[in-house]
């Protein structure tokens, strides 16, 4: 029983490693050139982790998570709708204490 509220715990939001795991994935496709889903203007720094974050907080990123199941099985998490306001308020701590941290 224990078990199962722990998996419905996190069944709508994602884990700080599927945040850094998307960040990251979008951050190298960016610096490889892709295409930003914002206008780069609105990151508070010219970096391609901060776009992904922008990217993933405006939930832009057409990703899909692929989370296994204890039982062997697993579930498609679209990462738009698992961003909870949690996970939401962490990035924009980690945005504003970047751009604090990057002002000369």
């Amino acid at each position: 029983m224990i078990f199962d509220q722990r998996i419905n715990a996190w069944k709508n939001r994602l884990t700080r490693f599927e945040i850094a795991r998307v960040i990251g994935a979008r951050a190298l496709q960016l610096s490889l050139g892709a295409p930003p889903l914002i206008n780069p203007e609105e990151a508070p720094v010219k970096d391609p982790v901060a776009i992904a974050i922008l990217e993933l907080l405006k939930g832009l990123l057409p990703m899909t998570i692929k989370r296994m199941m204890p039982n062997g099985e697993y579930e498609l998490v679209p990462i738009s709708k698992a961003l909870s306001p949690d996970n939401r308020r962490y990035l924009e701590t980690t945005l504003k204490s970047w751009t604090l941290s990057h002002t000369y």
